[in-house]
């Protein structure tokens, strides 16, 4: 008896901390903790990414390149 209070304060002490790094308890039964992380914050890092790395690259091409090019060849 005393084994499985070890065991289960044990158990819960990692779920604690999984639960600080921003996982979720679903499900509680007497053999296991079942937990779940939500992973819509990795869209965020995709559109940020977007909006600071990739869009200004698209914007410099488009004024570079839009800009009608010259060349002057000497005789």
């Amino acid at each position: 008896m005393e084994e499985e209070k070890e065991k289960r304060e044990k158990a819960l002490n990692e779920v604690k901390m999984y639960q600080s790094n921003d996982w979720d308890l679903v499900e509680e039964t007497p053999e296991y903790f079942l937990l779940k992380r939500d992973k819509k914050v990795n869209g965020w890092l995709v559109f940020l990414g977007l909006c600071f790395y990739i869009l200004p690259g698209i914007i410099y091409y488009a004024v570079v390149k839009s800009t009608p090019e010259k060349k002057k060849i000497i005789k």
